[in-house]
């Protein structure tokens, strides 16, 4: 069932570094304020209901500044500010960057080092030919190894990674074999960044949360940063919330926490930005410099240039975004402008993504238009009962297709039930992600399949009798 992985409707890493390339607009930079233009960005995103609550940091001309928009959760009117703790999701890579980075200035590991080396006895790396996959590899996405391990056991597949434990990694690790050798191809991991994050762990005889927090978060006093919340921090997580506003559980990740388990807020991550932009002249600094260098360059037409962790725009940008089952993140920082911007959201939704690139934009002084939403059509309900049903993706993968208080909601084998929204009565889009159900009739006007169609693939699914 691996070869159906790739078919994410909730993705945890890549956004087109492409967005960052778009020049669009209207809103003059010497007209209003930087707040007074935020609003307008953010405010299609309020109006359509994209997120429910959000904090957004900026770093412009010196100063830094946090502005907060929506609601803590239906039943919380609280407006979301820096104190807000999110899940950081997939942009905790760059945290797990700076550790590998931090244990390189340390001498303790190399970065051409083959990982397997801090394996305990007994488990063994997989390999394809003579060529170890290496520290380095990990962190960059080269490894080889598939996006998550085929042993997964989605027990609950709104917490996907919540039962999937160090004997159950250790397991993959000794049964799997690499389709291609280390180096040759680039294939986004959580799994390769999480095995990077134990491995770590394991070579410091300490756990992956604490590693953060003694080599990041307390050097650079980021208070709020870490896996764990306390009982005294509960009230600032902020409740998080599925693409159409249903409320969603926390993910908890276990032994593959270095690729999405941190936690934190908008305040502790201005800190962070602020030693990437000039790094501190300490260990850490070194550490912070060395993953902010490019270590893996494109190896096709499409492919961005990796630091470790970071991802990198064609205009320098150094970024990461991520998400979990109720949070989006995104993380961007340009040093030749010296600007930066941070917006976490207790929504599950990948549009922000280039709302966060158009604020950057904007504070770097060009000029942005708000985004117009795609409005959907109403849909009668007896209409909605005809797409009703299973639909088999592959062996073991199955569209499950029904309709929830008149809304039309999709969830794939593993996956939560997301709503999709009408474009005609058989073309739909989703909102947290750039995707489209088409769903096929056959002459009698009877569904017979449906269509996925994302990142220019599409792909087919018989509907089941």
């Amino acid at each position: 069932m691996t070869h159906v992985r790739t078919v994410e409707i909730i993705p945890l890493g890549i956004v087109m570094a492409a967005m960052m390339m778009r020049f669009t607009g209207d809103i003059h930079a010497d007209d209003k304020s930087v707040r007074e233009r935020t609003d307008q960005l953010v405010k299609p995103y309020l109006d359509n209901d994209i997120v429910v609550g959000m904090t957004i940091g900026v770093v412009h001309d010196g100063k830094q500044e946090v502005f907060g928009y929506g609601r803590m959760s239906r039943d919380d009117q609280r407006v979301p500010d820096g104190d807000m703790i999110y899940e950081f999701g997939s942009a905790t890579k760059v945290l797990t960057g700076i550790l590998l980075a931090d244990a390189v200035v340390r001498g303790v590991v190399k970065l051409d080092q083959p990982a397997g080396e801090l394996l305990p006895a007994g488990v063994k790396m997989p390999a394809s030919g003579n060529r170890a996959i290496t520290l380095q590899d990990l962190s960059t996405h080269v490894s080889g190894l598939p996006r998550i391990p085929d042993n997964m056991k989605f027990g609950d597949p709104s917490n996907p990674y919540a039962d999937y434990l160090e004997k159950d990694l250790y397991a993959f690790l000794n049964n799997h074999q690499l389709a291609r050798a280390p180096g040759t191809s680039s294939e986004y991991s959580n799994l390769g960044q999480g095995l990077l994050g134990h491995l770590l762990s394991l070579q410091a005889k300490s756990t992956y949360e604490d590693l953060v927090r003694n080599q990041i978060a307390l050097p650079l006093k980021m208070s709020s940063t870490a896996i764990s919340i306390d009982k005294e921090s509960q009230s600032r997580l902020a409740p998080g919330h599925l693409g159409d506003g249903q409320p969603a559980i926390n993910w908890d990740m276990q032994v593959l926490a270095g690729a999405g388990g941190v936690r934190s807020t908008v305040n502790d991550l201005l800190l962070f930005v602020a030693a990437n932009l000039a790094p501190p002249k300490d260990k850490l600094g070194e550490a912070i410099e060395l993953a902010w260098t490019i270590h893996q360059k494109p190896l096709k037409k499409g492919d961005a240039p990796l630091g470790l962790g970071w991802q990198l725009a064609p205009d320098g940008t150094h970024w990461h975004n991520g998400q979990t089952g109720g949070y989006h993140s995104m993380v961007l920082i340009n040093r030749n402008t010296k600007t930066s911007v941070i917006l976490m959201t207790n929504t599950s939704t990948g549009e922000v993504d280039q709302l966060a690139t158009d604020i950057l934009k904007m504070i770097s002084g060009v000029k942005v238009a708000p985004r117009k939403f795609e409005k959907p059509i109403v849909v009668p309900a007896e209409t909605l009962q005809k797409l009703v049903g299973n639909y088999e993706l592959a062996p073991g993968a199955m569209f499950t297709v029904e309709t929830r208080d008149d809304k039309l909601m999709i969830g794939l084998t593993g996956q939560p039930s997301l709503q999709v929204f009408a474009r005609s009565e058989t073309v739909w889009f989703y909102k947290v992600v750039d995707a489209t159900i088409t769903f096929n009739l056959d002459k009698k006007g009877k569904c017979d399949s449906l269509v996925l169609f994302q990142n220019g693939i599409k792909q087919t699914a018989k509907r089941k009798k």
